[in-house]
């Protein structure tokens, strides 16, 4: 597994291999991190290792990233001058890079197949609808992608027609399209339909709801018309408020959203 040497430091500078690391605007330094080694997984093809001296969060310790963008600290302690011998730990809160690793394993949802995560999506189902489902993730895993969320937008409006939108049916197929117009690079159509799936299971009390409202996260952080990101993210952040007022949120989400909040509040502040 390739390993690789991240040093951040107390100024908020990073390097990786001695390489510079850019941040870009809206974004920390701890998640630029992230990012650049989510690439290096990605160009292996398997996931890495990094060791993490961090003077900013006066922490040092080891962070395993996958291609995927899901990451996990496997080992952690405080920093010292010279060989750390840290304590081993699943997610310790050593800083803030730990929570752009909470970030990730909250928007990561969005990059997972719903086919395949979502609870219920063939089993129960009429034979009918379970062929189609089935011809559709053929469809997207031969690469063809227009001809997939075509057929997920006439399954979707066939179910609605049928059951309802608020059916458990109709909602999985709106998730599946949501996911497939995510891949097709429709990021604001795929905004629109994953904020409904969401705002019909929060607004259902379904216990899926959150993760839900992280696939729409992450989809909304591809916007780049800055009016509809403000009234998109808005949503959100109603939304996960409504979630908190119910009990606490899984872990990440509460950064995540944070996150959100700054951002939209500096778009916000750029047009007053």
């Amino acid at each position: 597994m390739a390993h690789f040497q991240v040093h951040i430091s107390d100024e908020g500078f990073a390097e990786i291999d001695a390489d510079p690391v850019v941040v870009v605007p809206g974004r920390s330094v701890h998640e630029a991190v992230l990012d650049r080694l989510q690439r290096y997984a990605q160009e292996r093809g398997d996931g890495i290792e990094a060791t993490v001296n961090d003077a900013l969060g006066a922490a040092h310790f080891v962070l395993r990233v996958s291609p995927d963008g899901s990451s996990h600290i496997i080992t952690a302690g405080e920093a010292p001058p010279t060989e750390p011998e840290p304590t081993h730990a699943e997610t310790p809160p050593v800083s803030a890079l730990s929570a752009a690793v909470a970030r990730a394993r909250a928007t990561a949802a969005v990059r997972t197949d719903p086919l395949a995560s979502a609870p219920g999506v063939t089993v129960g189902l009429p034979a009918e609808l379970a062929e189609r489902i089935g011809r559709i993730k053929a469809s997207a895993d031969a690469g063809r992608l227009d001809e997939a969320f075509a057929d997920a937008t006439a399954l979707r409006e066939s179910v609605t027609g049928s059951v309802g939108a608020e059916h458990p049916h109709a909602v999985e197929a709106r998730s599946l399209e949501a996911y497939l117009a995510h891949l097709l690079g429709n990021d604001r159509e795929a905004v629109v339909l994953a904020l409904a799936v969401a705002r019909i299971r929060c607004g259902a009390g379904d216990g899926q709801a959150a993760a839900d409202v992280a696939r729409a996260a992450a989809a909304w952080q591809h916007l780049v018309d800055d009016l509809a990101a403000v009234a998109h993210g808005r949503e959100l952040l109603h939304m996960w408020d409504a979630l908190e007022r119910r009990g606490p949120l899984p872990p990440g989400h509460a950064e995540l959203a944070g996150q959100i909040r700054r951002h939209i509040e500096a778009l916000e502040d750029a047009y007053v």
